[in-house]
């Protein structure tokens, strides 16, 4: 059985092994507890099990006295932003984001919009573990109240912020697969408004996912086959609930996800004070464009939570992960696809470039990623022993074991989301990402067998 994963934002799990209904609604009651019942906003993508977890929440919430404004089937970043538009006390938005059908989960959303911090965070645990949850009475229960506007209400706010009648007269055609999640329909509509002709792919929201959601060069070969076909100028991937993106150049050309934040840095510093902030995973190629512009470069561990939080306490212009998901601050603090790809959009059409050139303005660094299963209990012994053997290169533990070279870095760290190792290596070149990935992977299979030690 997947054990139920709980990060600094969010829980998740299997639905009908560990994310059972009872789980839900206290969960649910903790984050109303949390809120003191003051009012919320609520929405889901468009996982089959989606129905069950939202009548849970709901439930949970209703009985902290929570009155609630259920949102239905959207994206994560459009309820973040109908949480702040509104001045709601927080949200619950539920999705399971990149991971497979299986799974299920609550992401939890302050006032702010933002996905709550690690603080925070804390207080809705120690509140579920404590088990001592708000109780209203039968006529003071909250109420619900559904909102089908947030979409619409979204979508001009971004409407506004970007330069809409510059992408117009690029007369730019892409190319879009919703991976049948909740961006089905909207992400269409919101590049169609700003001036796109738009194939869809996969864009019926009705959880029938007919790939991994994960906006990776893996599952990008479907869509990169029709933007070559069609002679579009960009493709588009974005997981179930819109706050990353995958990018297809013009000819059918995948891009790696690293590449995302990267192009988006080098756009946005043009024009916007700041550092950057990425993650102890992420390709150097954001380092490169942050020195282009004289900037600092600062890492976090990994997840959405963590990078955002020192997007706020730095005061940087941009923020992200590898993984394609973006936060541009000076519009909204949180991963937006959306936003990700209207940016795009705009700096092909202001640059009157391709993304396929923005790509090749990168530095070239060979990145191989990979997973080996590990149950929870032997995760973090494991990870003291390799720390151990590379404790004379002064590794990096602020996320599992960093170690640095000149030509070279590598990464192993617990998954936040599965009962995984990853493992990370990136070099200049690819005979030696392979040696040390290699090297790293036998010496973890090395230390499972001797059970960590």
């Amino acid at each position: 059985m997947k054990p139920l994963k709980i990060g600094i934002s969010w829980v998740r799990g299997v639905v009908g092994e560990t994310l059972a209904p009872e789980l839900v609604v206290d969960f649910a009651c903790a984050f109303g507890t949390f809120v003191e019942g003051a009012p919320v906003a609520v929405g889901h993508d468009s996982r089959r099990s989606a129905p069950m977890v939202h009548a849970g929440v709901l439930a949970g919430l209703q009985s902290c006295g929570c009155d609630i404004v259920d949102l239905g089937l959207l994206p994560t970043p459009i309820i973040q932003y109908a949480v702040r538009s509104r001045r709601l006390a927080g949200g619950i938005s539920i999705t399971a984001s990149h991971n497979d059908a299986r799974w299920n989960a609550l992401k939890f959303i302050g006032r702010d919009g933002m996905l709550l911090n690690s603080f925070q965070s804390g207080q809705v645990m120690d509140i579920y573990h404590l088990g001592e949850f708000r109780k209203r009475p039968w006529d003071k229960l909250g109420q619900i109240r559904r909102d089908e506007r947030a979409a619409q209400g979204y979508f001009e706010f971004l409407l506004d912020k970007l330069d809409a009648p510059r992408i117009r007269k690029a007369h730019l055609k892409v190319v879009t697969d919703c991976c049948a999640g909740a961006g089905g329909g909207l992400v269409r509509g919101f590049l169609e408004r700003i001036g796109c002709t738009v194939v869809a792919l996969n864009d019926e929201p009705d959880g029938d996912f007919p790939h991994s959601p994960e906006p990776n060069v893996r599952n990008m070969k479907g869509l990169a086959s029709v933007v070559k076909s069609v002679g579009a100028d960009a493709g588009f991937l974005v997981n179930t609930d819109v706050d990353r993106v995958g990018l297809v150049a013009g000819g059918g050309i995948p891009l790696s996800e690293e590449c995302v934040l990267p192009i988006l840095a080098d756009y946005i510093l043009d024009s916007t004070p700041g550092c950057v902030v990425s993650t102890l995973s992420t390709s150097r190629m954001v380092e490169s464009a942050a020195a282009r512009h004289g900037r600092k470069l600062i890492r976090a561990r990994i997840g959405e939570g963590y990078v955002l939080q020192k997007v706020v306490t730095e005061k940087a212009a941009v923020g992200g992960e590898g993984s394609g998901g973006v936060a541009v601050p000076k519009w909204t603090r949180w991963f937006d696809g959306f936003a990700s790809m209207g940016l795009v959009l705009e700096c092909m059409a202001r640059r009157k470039t391709t993304l396929a050139e923005l790509a090749a303005g990168l530095p070239r660094y060979h990145m191989i990623k990979g997973s080996i299963p590990s149950s929870s209990e032997r995760i973090y012994p494991l990870l003291e022993a390799f720390r151990k053997s590379y404790h004379s290169e002064s590794p990096n533990l602020e996320d599992g074991v960093r170690v640095d070279w000149k030509d070279a870095w590598l990464h192993i760290r617990a998954s936040n989301t599965e009962p995984l190792i990853r493992i990370i290596v990136e070099a200049e070149n690819l005979a030696r990402a392979r040696e040390l990935y290699d090297l790293c992977y036998a010496q973890v299979q090395r230390l499972q067998t001797a059970g960590g030690a």
